[in-house]
């Protein structure tokens, strides 16, 4: 199967079309974008978790194990202003950080003592990795908010307004790119563009040199692979290179409900039979799927990405929402 991007005889003309279907299409979805603001998206009725930064680090992170949570946003209440997201990624972070330095215990010592309002002086530490403080205002379109949130590596921002009588922040709800995306899908209604393209077409994902693993893989190896690749989720493939299943750094937030934090050697096998039934899977696509087919598996089974697979399931690539909503974007 040919890739996306590689060379080949008339590839200017190939990639004059792809770049062509690209903006025709990123036309029709930012008119849509720009029609509709933050505010659009935000529930009549849904629960907003806000952590409070003189919270502990070791009592912030386990209130995103005890929701089920891959981020929430942090609040100085002393400041009466919006302090960033905390996400699963800084716990990744922080476990490799840990597991290649410290025993288990002293981690949980030291991180006992860490308030959030110094989680930012001990991001640094990794790779320079700093607080996401990225926010929005809930008037703001769609558009900006996209434009915003593909500008960093962060699938998800903060609605911040401000109380008209005392000046301070108020922190309205989270806007994630899976929401975007999802709205798009369900309301916009001129969804022939959306049938007609495929993901070769408009040269959606990332291809070629992709990051595997195998069952026998330890947990804390596959973490170092996130952290030293800065990627977020890894195939997991049989002895023949066919996809079995994935480990996503959600599978942490699992592992870490079960108490298992000191436990990270064990195979990922061990670690992928703790999902629960009603887990979402592991969910593939081809090249020729059309952005609408995607955009739909996203829509009913509230994936972050897709594998993308040859016809004897071995990948090929990686579709992230980000790389979606990109390619929806002029």
């Amino acid at each position: 199967m040919d890739i996306p991007g590689a060379a080949a005889p008339g590839a200017s003309a190939v990639g004059y079309s792809v770049e062509a279907k690209r903006r025709e299409l990123a036309q029709l979805a930012s008119f849509f974008l720009k029609q509709h603001s933050a505010y659009d998206m935000i529930p009549v009725s849904f629960r907003l978790i806000v952590l409070d930064t003189k919270l502990l680090v070791t009592k912030a992170l386990s209130t995103l194990v005890q929701n089920g949570i891959e981020s929430a946003p942090m609040y100085d209440s002393l400041e009466s202003c919006y302090a960033g997201m905390l996400t699963t990624t800084d716990l990744v972070n922080l476990i490799q950080y840990y597991y290649s330095n410290f025993s288990y215990n002293e981690a949980i010592e030291d991180l006992g003592q860490v308030q959030l309002e110094n989680y930012k002086e001990l991001l640094l530490r990794f790779k320079s990795r700093q607080t996401n403080t990225l926010c929005a205002n809930p008037l703001d379109t769609l558009y900006e908010v996209s434009r915003r949130l593909l500008a960093t590596d962060y699938s998800a921002l903060a609605l911040v307004d401000e109380d008209t009588d005392t000046g301070s922040d108020v922190i309205v709800s989270v806007l994630s790119i899976y929401r975007i995306l999802n709205f798009m899908a369900v309301n916009i209604e001129d969804k022939k563009e959306l049938k007609e393209h495929s993901l070769y077409d408009l040269d959606i994902g990332t291809y070629g040199d992709l990051i595997t693993a195998t069952m026998d893989v330890s947990v804390i190896d596959i973490i170092r692979m996130f952290v030293d690749n800065n990627i977020s989720v890894v195939p997991i493939l049989d002895e023949n290179g066919v996809v079995l299943n994935v480990f996503a750094e959600s599978d942490i937030i699992l592992l870490a409900r079960e108490g298992l934090l000191d436990e990270l050697n064990i195979p990922v096998s061990e670690a992928l039979a703790l999902r629960p039934d009603d887990y979402p899977g592991v969910h593939s696509c081809s090249q020729t799927d059309t952005l609408y087919s995607v955009l739909d598996t996203i829509r009913r089974t509230q994936v972050q990405r897709l594998i993308v697979v040859d016809d004897d399931i071995r990948p090929v690539g990686v579709v992230a929402l980000s790389d979606v909503l990109r390619a929806l974007i002029l």
